[in-house]
This record gives structure tokens, C-alpha cells and sequence, in this order.
């Protein structure tokens, strides 16, 4: 995933949107690539804590969770 999105795709919400709007464009890119990639919930909760976002590794399974339900 190499193309920058206007958001996150599905209903990520508060938690994850805040972080992606604060990222540069390189950062949203590198974001959306973990988030919706393979990366270990645990480690990119763990790294993005690291840089000053506050968010748990449940956040981020639960909206990868409810994103692939939805089909997308």
C-alpha cells in the first residue's frame, strides 16, 4: 500500500482517527500499511505510544477486526 488514503478506510474510530490525522503524509502512509498490513497489534500500540499516541492494541484489533468483517 503505497497510495496515500484521505482517511482510514471503515469506522476506525476517535482514537485511531486523532493519530492519523496528526501523522505527516509519510506517516499516514507507513500507519495505514501496519494498520491494515500484518504488523503485530502489540508492537505498533507499543511504537506509536513511544511517539506520543495513546492507544491500546485492543483499539487497533478490534477496528481491524470490524474492518474485515464488513468485506472490505
Amino acid at each position: 500500500m503505497t497510495e496515500r488514503l484521505d482517511g482510514l478506510p471503515g469506522d476506525p474510530g476517535p482514537t485511531l482517527r486523532d493519530i492519523y490525522a496528526a501523522l505527516t503524509e509519510a506517516e499516514q502512509t507507513a500507519f495505514a500499511a501496519h494498520l491494515l498490513g500484518e504488523t503485530s497489534a502489540d508492537w505498533l500500540a507499543s511504537t506509536l505510544r513511544r511517539f506520543g499516541h495513546d492507544v491500546s492494541a485492543s483499539t487497533i484489533r478490534t477496528y481491524r477486526r470490524t474492518y474485515r468483517q464488513q468485506g472490505v
